[in-house]
């Protein structure tokens, strides 16, 4: 088994699953950034550009 202890195989395999989350992350990013703006621009495209931010009148 390449030498390594039960121990070691924890902290090296915590260190992969990390390293994974971190891509994973990444990659997620990047897809919901690209599907985000074809949302915005259908949604721009069907209803007009958004005027705004609405807030509420103070009392």
């Amino acid at each position: 088994m390449l030498g390594l202890s039960g121990s070691e195989w924890l902290f090296y395999g915590g260190i992969a699953v990390m390293a994974a989350a971190g891509v994973l992350g990444m990659l997620s990013v990047i897809v919901f950034t690209l599907t985000g703006r074809a949302l915005r621009d259908r949604l721009e495209q069907e209803y007009g550009k958004i005027r705004g931010k609405k807030t509420c009148p103070k009392e």
